[in-house]
């Protein structure tokens, strides 16, 4: 009798107690614009808006409200060539009272562009022409490299010029952040890149594996998640989609190996 009184208990309390996750906003975010979480330096934590459609960029803080919204960039945000890859108040002027962004090639180890470093009020600080940001897995003999990273002597910017072999590397202020933007919120630079994306007639997805991985399998969704396509290969890979074969819509990818997902992310075919 004890036992099922206990029973009864716990089933009511069960079916009673609500759930400890509570939705604090909800951020509406059309295609062509991206949503992070970055570390401006100093534990000054922001979301930060990309949205690539109006070349503009926008920070809010942890409660929400606006920091500063659509900042222009001082180069135009082509989502299939440049990104922002870190926006600080700490690394590039020595002078925290400023916010700096970084622009990157987007795209990964071997796109060569400049490397640029703007204030928000569009000041150009630094630019190297020519240059490749080391950020992936596998690349170059197989070591894993960020362009920013901390070292006993402080922060570094790595880059390369893979025409005439030379690497360069500078000296920042202060430390790398420990959450920015590069860090862990743009796989697409690791091992996948779309472009262009959004698309109105064609794209490629562009695949750069290492091979130390082993087997990759790449999936492609519709928007109803039913599988378009399914290929597993085992080196780099270019994929050619057009909208004739596909159709109009948002499509989802994941790419994956035999021990976890490596990466997930969505691309638009429009008409």
């Amino acid at each position: 009798m004890k036992k099922s009184i206990l029973s009864i208990i716990a089933l009511f309390l069960f079916l009673t107690t609500e759930g400890q996750i509570t939705l604090e906003h909800t951020y509406n975010v059309p295609p062509g614009k991206t949503l992070y979480y970055t570390d401006l330096g100093n534990n000054n934590y922001k979301y930060f808006f990309i949205d690539y459609y109006n070349n503009s960029f926008s920070l809010y803080n942890l409660d929400h409200t606006p920091f500063i919204l659509n900042i222009t960039p001082g180069i135009s945000l082509d989502s299939a060539k440049f990104t922002i890859a870190y926006i600080t108040n700490t690394l590039f002027d020595c002078d925290s009272t400023n916010i700096e962004y970084a622009i990157t090639a987007n795209g990964g180890s071997t796109v060569v562009d400049p490397f640029y470093i703007f204030r928000t009020d569009g000041t150009l600080l630094f630019q190297k022409d020519s240059v490749v940001t080391t950020w992936c897995f596998g690349c170059f003999g197989g070591v894993t490299v960020k362009p920013i990273f901390n070292t006993p002597e402080g922060a570094k910017l790595i880059l390369a010029n893979l025409t005439t072999n030379d690497w360069f590397i500078f000296s920042l202020c202060d430390l790398l952040p420990q959450t920015n933007i590069n860090l862990e919120n743009n796989p697409a630079v690791q091992f996948v890149s779309i472009y262009p994306n959004p698309s109105n007639r064609s794209m490629t997805i562009q695949v750069t594996v290492p091979d130390s991985y082993g087997e990759y399998e790449l999936t492609v969704y519709n928007s109803s998640l039913q599988i378009i396509i399914k290929e597993k290969f085992n080196r780099a890979k270019s994929i050619f989609l057009n909208n004739e074969k596909m159709g109009s819509g948002t499509y989802f990818f994941s790419l994956q190996n035999s021990s976890k997902i490596l990466q997930t992310g969505k691309f638009i075919l429009t008409k």
